[in-house]
């Protein structure tokens, strides 16, 4: 029978310590749930962000847009019909801007017996109504209206409306002899513009 003495016995290492170590020595990687989870707070974040733009620009949501393109293309409907009057008729029509009370208003010029008077006697085709339109008020609500009678080629009694000659040609009203470049009627709804364009010699009207 062989005798094994204490020095040559080796005790068993317990796993969780061998684990321990070995960890230590080569941590593991970030598990998948753990990036996610960083993930997921990120996207808090860039909503929370995204809300916080979208309440200090009200003025860019869909609604609005659709109200100032409305508002713009009624405008230059106005502009185009004043212009189709004057060469189909033969008479000066053109458009007033009242920017204080926010106001469109289509005219056409007397003949006699008082010649350059203008006249809000034009009717829409469609309502037959005096051709009118209130910016501001539904359903414009909320448009707000400027005016930039463009350069005078010569002096202009009566700078705040633009008339079209038999031609299509922007004319001052007092006098007629006065052209106009590049008239254009701006229409703003908070952040949101667009510019109303009428060319000086044909009388082409653009939304910009």
């Amino acid at each position: 029978m062989s005798c094994v003495s204490a020095r040559d016995v080796t005790l068993a290492e317990p796993q969780s310590s061998v684990a321990s170590r070995r960890a230590m020595r080569y941590p593991q990687p970030e598990t998948a749930s753990q990036r996610g989870h960083t993930l997921v707070e990120m996207m808090i974040v860039v909503a929370i962000i995204g809300l916080a733009l979208a309440v200090a620009m009200p003025s860019a949501t869909p609604a609005h847009q659709q109200k100032l393109n409305l508002a713009a293309s009624a405008v230059a409907d106005a502009f185009r019909f004043a212009r189709e009057e004057a060469r189909r008729t033969g008479i000066m029509h053109g458009v007033a801007t009242d920017v204080p009370n926010e106001l469109i208003r289509v005219f056409r010029l007397d003949e006699a017996p008082n010649p350059n008077v203008k006249l809000f006697d034009v009717r829409h085709p469609i309502s037959t109504q005096f051709y009118t339109l209130q910016i501001g008020q539904s359903p414009y609500s909320g448009v707000m209206l400027s005016a930039d009678n463009g350069q005078m080629v010569g002096t202009c009694n009566d700078p705040g409306n633009i008339a079209f000659d038999s031609a299509g040609v922007v004319r001052c009203v007092e006098p007629t002899a006065t052209r106009i470049d590049n008239p254009s009627i701006d229409l703003a709804f908070g952040q949101l513009s667009l510019r109303v364009a009428i060319d000086s010699f044909t009388g082409r009207v653009l939304v910009q």
